[in-house]
């Protein structure tokens, strides 16, 4: 008969052995989808927005509506390098100041207790962008106008100025 200390060994050896063929097939699988996200950044990167938007999921508030936490899913520029992104917040509504904010992690840095559920995001974030790219293109026709505005009357006034010889009196 095999002493308890045999029987907790063969069991622990037999674990690990299952553990390891499970921990091999999940990096292969995580890393199927990192390569899918990389080429979806490569897309996003070649159209140059230069903004940053996120969208929420894995939402929680308490029962008073104050204290809360989300995690989120984004486009923004993560250790100098623009991509799509991850990140978790928690606080209270009645303090945004002190909000805590875990990350943002470019995504295959990220956990993947995030990167799972935030696949479904995608479409959302997709969206997100380009309402923001519409708003931010009209924030710059704005501006530009005033631009064009001070621009004219500072060059009017500064070549009204200038003397025959090309100096300013």
């Amino acid at each position: 008969m095999a002493s308890k200390e045999e029987t907790l060994s063969s069991r622990a050896q037999t674990s690990y052995q299952k553990l390891a063929t499970a921990a091999v097939t999940l990096n292969t699988t995580s890393d199927q989808l990192g390569k899918v996200i990389v080429e979806l950044d490569a897309a996003l990167k070649a159209l140059n927005l230069g903004i940053s938007s996120w969208v929420s999921f894995n939402e929680w508030t308490d029962e008073n509506g104050s204290d809360y936490s989300c995690d989120q899913l984004g486009y923004s520029k993560v250790g100098g390098k623009w991509g799509i992104a991850l990140r978790s917040l928690s606080g209270n509504y009645n303090f945004p100041e002190d909000t805590s904010v875990d990350g943002p992690w470019l995504f295959n840095d990220a956990p993947r207790a995030l990167r799972i559920p935030a696949i479904d995001k995608v479409p959302e974030l997709l969206e997100k962008l380009t309402k923001d790219a519409v708003a931010t293109t009209e924030k710059i026709n704005e501006k530009l106008h005033q631009s064009r505005e001070l621009a004219k009357a500072i060059t009017g006034l500064a070549s009204a100025k200038e003397s025959p010889k090309g100096m300013i009196k």
